[in-house]
């Protein structure tokens, strides 16, 4: 292990735990910035680290990786050229800019410096900041179980290439075994984890050391941890009167990785040699190293969890290139295309030889769903509507098409902007109409074309599905289609707000503050056309302090922000939480996002909590119908809360009390996304955004024959009485897209592990979820007696969309199986 130059040793480390957190943090700081040699220091990370160290020298002691350990892994950072490398404890910062300068150097793009103590980060983002390394380094405040949750979840950290453990020691097995079940630990990672010897962290070299098997076991052991047994009182206790008791993530890991490791020796900064460490390697069971790891240091343990013959990162990700994705997509719809021919084949035998019923009988011609509230007394009694349901194409739309169609008498004709509509080849639909699609430019001729099809088919209820993009143009059409229908003696009714409503709530900011104007609580949010006015925001209760780390210091309070229109490419990025770790850093975000009067912005408070969504149907001023479900960012799976449970009923409440507000002229389709804390009958909700349309969610439904009769209840007059609200009948299954599932449970996982990026048990999980959707689950589209849109949704829908995003060389970021709608990137 060589010798070491004791001219460089730090100053003894006190007894106990008085060797840090009693103010010379702060003083390193004063000592840093009022040194002759300032302007020299600053932005050079190498004069920053020589200004600590002199501090650890002639100053006080601080628990630095040092000189010597450092050494190493900076080795080991150029070796492995990681991407996006973590650091789990960041201390005064000493490792953070010594590490991210050299990821930074090796071409990497990301430093994240994971730090519970908010102290301890604003020291690390000052001095990051004065060594020029804003730019790469970002810090990040919160416990590092919290934290790494929290980065994974917001898309900010999907792989570490490599991560350095140098934290409170008892959560080194806990917090590896959550990267590990994340697979942000996986197949090419490299992991160094500091004082696994002294002063020891048994139940880390137990974790690393054990067999498939035993991991397996130990897993299988419910609230069985390593908590704090193995470990020294002092180590256990450090940090116990600032954050009381430790608490740990409970994750079970991925017990499939092996670990092959060796012992060597190295010194600590105050040149005191250190006992030894390991060097690890690891790979799946029965897979060998094709050679062994040879970086090792002082009390560090690596853990090089690679493949072998391992192809260049970058080649990995080549799946997810443009041409390359669509390729593959429209092939996998080939490959997939005769065994959905066989299942519309076998649906067909079903339905024929009257194995499965075609569709619930339908009530008969004559059938009035009230005769005595008729809105017109010089009105025939009706004996067959029409109905028309736009928005075909995507899964809401089909689904109320097929409920009318199977619960009541009335015609249902169909109509969409896209001649390859999925739901115009359903045996739910009597007619189909193209629309003219909505632009940006122009709308009249989609609000032509729609008013063409109600005139041309005398349709008498119109029921909007309609996307997004054409949310305010529904709002018009409906005004103008009650003006002309009334002007030819002909009542017509539509499940559509007018464009008043849609523009109210629809768009974010006005949305939040028309509810905080009916006395409903909702987070803090501020309506920003220039960046600076967000700015001014996420500094203004930021401390002065000698111009610096202001950004960071505001952790109380973090904010997200989000464009007030639809913008697809800054969706990407709506959960970045902002203030970052800087100021530079903050304001170099904020203004590459082109806030102007014409794009402005919502800056919104984040609160860390669940997200759930809701579907009601709103009739007259009331709830006719409605449920709520667990939400995502691309919610691709529906499973209906309970209807008796006490936060379903507080967001029907709240549902209500904004249908009442606007009395018995209010009808269309209603949803919410809400945040909400707290559990039990103690919850909050916090609304963030309000879809006036139809969502998703309605296939909870499908079962519910009242929610046909909810439709229809819009020619009758308003009810005096309370009604019960509809709602899915429980127990209600959950729904999927076979499509989706396929490609992002089994597909994905399989070229990931292919191309070492994923493991085999990620596959095999995968395989088995897709599995128990296939069984368990419904698809959201495939119907035994109407298979034929599910057909063309995957072998003609997609694959001509996919066809034409190669052709035009449109990129897109993802897609959205159940609306159509794609992302562009």
């Amino acid at each position: 292990m060589g010798s070491f130059d004791q001219n460089k040793a730090y100053a003894p480390q006190e007894e106990g735990s008085a060797f840090f957190d009693d103010g010379r943090e702060i003083e390193l700081l004063h000592f840093v910035y009022s040194h002759t040699n300032l302007e020299n220091i600053r932005g050079s990370p190498k004069n920053v680290l020589a200004a600590i160290d002199e501090y650890g020298r002639t100053k006080k002691y601080l628990m630095n990786v040092g000189e010597d350990k450092g050494r190493i892994v900076t080795d080991l950072i150029a070796e492995v050229k990681p991407k996006t490398m973590v650091e789990l404890g960041g201390y005064v910062g000493y490792s953070c800019i010594l590490f991210g300068d050299a990821v930074r150097d090796s071409g990497g793009q990301r430093y994240y410096s994971l730090e519970r103590d908010p102290a301890f980060a604003a020291v690390i983002m000052s001095l990051v900041d004065l060594a020029g390394l804003s730019d790469t380094v970002k810090v990040v405040v919160g416990s590092s179980d919290e934290s790494i949750a929290r980065l994974h979840a917001s898309g900010a950290l999907e792989h570490i290439d490599l991560m350095f453990l140098d934290h409170y020691k008892p959560a080194y097995v806990t917090d590896l075994k959550l990267c590990e079940e994340l697979r942000l630990v996986t197949p090419g990672s490299v992991l160094a984890a500091d004082n696994v010897i002294k002063p020891g962290n048994p139940p880390y070299l137990d974790y690393v050391r054990s067999s498939v098997q035993q991991k397996r076991k130990n897993a299988d052991e419910a609230g069985k941890g390593p908590g704090t047994e193995g470990f020294l009182e002092t180590n256990v206790k450090m940090y116990e009167k600032r954050f009381g008791d430790a608490k740990f993530s409970q994750s079970k890991g991925n017990p499939s990785l092996v670990y092959k490791s060796k012992l060597v020796h190295s010194y600590e900064p105050t040149g005191e040699p250190s006992s030894e460490a390991e060097c690890v390697r690891s790979s799946y069971p029965h897979i060998h190293p094709s050679h062994s790891a040879m970086l090792c240091s002082n009390s560090i343990k690596f853990h090089l969890v690679t493949k072998p013959h391992a192809p260049p990162r970058p080649a990995a990700l080549f799946f997810y290139n443009h041409v390359p994705k669509n390729v593959l997509l429209i092939l996998l719809s080939l490959i997939c295309l005769p065994v959905s021919l066989a299942l519309v084949l076998g649906s067909f035998v079903l339905v024929k030889f009257d194995y499965v019923r075609p569709q619930p009988t339908r009530r008969p011609l004559d059938y009035d769903d009230d005769p005595e509230d008729e809105c017109s007394p010089t009105r025939p009694r009706p004996t067959r509507k029409t109905i028309l349901v736009t928005g075909v194409s995507m899964t809401k739309g089909l689904a109320i098409a097929r409920l009318l169609a199977q619960r009541t008498p009335h015609r249902v004709i169909g109509a969409d902007v896209s001649p390859f509509s999925p739901g115009r080849f359903s045996t739910s639909i009597s007619a189909f109409h193209t629309l003219t699609a909505p632009s940006g430019s122009s709308t009249k001729p989609y609000v032509d074309s729609l008013l063409s099809v109600i005139r041309d088919e005398n349709v008498d209820l119109w029921i909007s599905c309609s996307s997004v993009v054409a949310a305010v143009e529904d709002g018009q059409v409906v005004r103008l289609a009650e003006e002309t229908m009334s002007r030819n003696g002909r009542i017509f009714k539509a499940i559509q707000f007018r464009e008043d409503v849609v523009e109210k709530f629809h768009a974010k900011d006005q949305f939040i503050d028309y509810i905080e104007s009916i006395g409903l609580q909702v987070p803090e949010s501020y309506r920003c056309t220039t960046a600076q006015q967000v700015l001014d925001v996420l500094l203004r209760a930021t401390p002065e302090t000698d111009g610096e780390q202001k950004a960071g210091e505001q952790k109380e309070k973090r904010f997200i922000l989000k464009p007030i229109g639809v913008d697809d490419r800054a969706r990407a990025s709506m959960m970045t939480l902002l203030p970052l770790a800087s100021v530079p850093e903050t304001t170099a975000y904020v203004k590459k996002l082109g806030i102007s009067p014409s794009n402005p912005f919502q800056l919104q408070q984040h609160i860390p909590s669940p997200e759930y969504c809701t579907h009601a149907l709103i009739v007259q001023g009331r709830v006719a119908a409605f449920t709520a479900c667990p939400s995502s960012e691309l919610l691709m799976h529906y499973s209906a809360l309970s209807p008796t449970s006490h936060l379903c009923q507080q967001m029907l409440e709240f549902t209500e009390h904004v249908a009442s507000e606007h009395g018995a002229g209010f009808t269309g389709h209603l949803s919410f996304d809400f945040l909400v804390e707290g559990e039990g009958r103690n919850v909050v909700l916090y609304p963030i955004e309000c879809n006036p349309r139809a969502h998703t969610a309605v296939v909870l439904f499908e079962d519910e024959g009242k929610m046909a009769d909810a439709y229809l209840s819009v020619f009758s007059r308003p009810r005096t009485k309370a009604v019960d609200v509809i709602v899915p009948k429980m127990p209600c299954p959950s729904y999927y897209w076979a499509g989706h599932d396929l490609v992002t449970l089994v597909v994905i996982p399989m070229l990931s592990l292919f191309y070492g990026r994923a493991s085999l048990q990620d596959v095999v999980l995968g395989a088995r979820t897709f599995a128990d959707h296939v069984i368990y689950w419904r698809d959201g589209t495939y119907s035994v007696w109407d298979p034929w849109p599910f057909l063309v949704l995957y072998h003609v829908y997609w694959p001509v969309q996919l066809l034409l995003s190669l052709l035009n060389g449109k990129k897109w970021s993802r897609v959205n199986v159940s609306t159509t709608k794609v992302f562009e990137s």
